[in-house]
């Protein structure tokens, strides 16, 4: 890899507001920006790995089912914005409760949106389906809103003066 593609590398991970992003989407990111990189994922990952700068966080996060509708579930979802599969985190970047918390939010806030989208694409006249949307959408705005006042309260309790 160039240097020029290692620093975009490095840049991406100093900045994304997700301190672990997944290998397949920043591999797309830098492919997508056209920057020189002769490696396949698998490659890249290896390349990752082998790097101190960098640390791999592997989590099984594979679903069950047959392997060809999993398959089409995972493409759905990648254009969705959501990629499975082993993150990386830049070693150097510190994570702070804040940070966590403002993860967990935009976590919660995307959970959110997608389940909107479900409601709206519910299948009618199926009321139990409907109940268990209902109470997950009740449950994921209680949490998102739980959160948000945490930040708000920890924002105000460091602003204020001592």
């Amino acid at each position: 890899m160039d240097s020029r593609t290692e620093q975009r590398l490095i840049e991406i991970l100093e900045t994304d507001p997700d301190f672990y992003v997944p290998v397949k989407k920043l591999w797309l990111m830098l492919q997508a920006e056209r920057l020189p990189m002769d490696l396949e994922l698998e490659e890249f990952r290896a390349w990752l790995e082998a790097d101190d700068r960098f640390e791999i966080e592997d989590l099984d996060d594979s679903l069950p089912g047959d392997p060809e509708e999993v398959a089409e579930i995972e493409r759905d979802l990648e254009a969705l914005g959501f990629f499975g599969g082993p993150r990386v985190k830049l070693a150097s970047r510190e994570m702070t409760a804040e940070d966590i918390m403002n993860g967990l939010l935009r976590s919660l806030q995307r959970m959110n949106e997608a389940l909107r989208g479900a409601w709206e694409t519910r299948p009618e006249g199926d009321r139990e389906t409907e109940e268990q949307l209902l109470d997950a959408l009740a449950l994921g705005q209680e949490m998102e809103e739980e959160i948000r006042q945490m930040l708000e309260e920890r924002r105000w309790e460091n602003e204020a003066p001592d």
